[in-house]
């Protein structure tokens, strides 16, 4: 009996060692499971339509779709998107504002346009796409190159795609011919 209560007395006590060793007073600087804001929906491989009120919206592929219920963003992922028949493009992520008409879209974005007149290719590292205006614009550098190879490198751009007007910080590197 007495190695018994010897026992479990031995086991006991590696118990607290164990638990007193793997315990720390410092914390990670992480949330509390409890306290993150998780996620109401993630989706695998799925659609997204940013303003689904308009004649022409933006439809979205993505690899991954994070969803909050609150007023965060809704986050993509290794996102392919088109609107209408002449607008396609892709980025790496894809941030949608919470009143789906906004969004921002980073990482080796491509956006091309082409319709019977005209054909346009633009590359950057960010753009935003505004639903209300359907138009893009961008602050940092971007590359835009004419169907007829000609290249505009430029700090600063807009775009309003219906009416074919693109609008140009300050000029980098080539010539704009009217």
């Amino acid at each position: 009996m007495k190695a018994g209560n010897m026992a479990c007395l031995l086991l006991a006590s590696l118990l607290v060692i164990l638990l007193v060793t793997s315990c720390t007073r410092e914390g990670s600087g992480q949330i509390p499971i409890g306290e993150q804001e998780l996620p109401d929906m993630e989706m695998q491989d799925a659609w997204y339509t940013l303003s689904q009120d308009s004649d022409s919206p933006l439809v979205m592929h993505a690899s991954q779709i994070t969803i909050y219920r609150t007023d965060r963003d809704t986050m993509l992922e290794n996102v392919r998107f088109t609107q209408g028949a002449e607008l396609s493009g892709s980025c790496e992520h894809a941030s949608v504002s919470s009143d789906n008409k906004h969004a921002k879209l980073t990482g080796k974005v491509q956006i091309h346009k082409e319709d019977a007149e005209n054909s346009v290719t633009i590359v950057t590292e960010d753009i935003i796409w505004d639903g209300n205006a359907n138009t893009f614009s961008c602050e940092g550098e971007v590359l835009v190159t004419y169907g007829d190879g000609a290249q505009i490198r430029a700090s600063g751009f807009s775009a309003a795609f219906d009416e074919n007007l693109y609008e140009f910080g300050s000029i980098l590197e080539g010539t704009l011919v009217q």
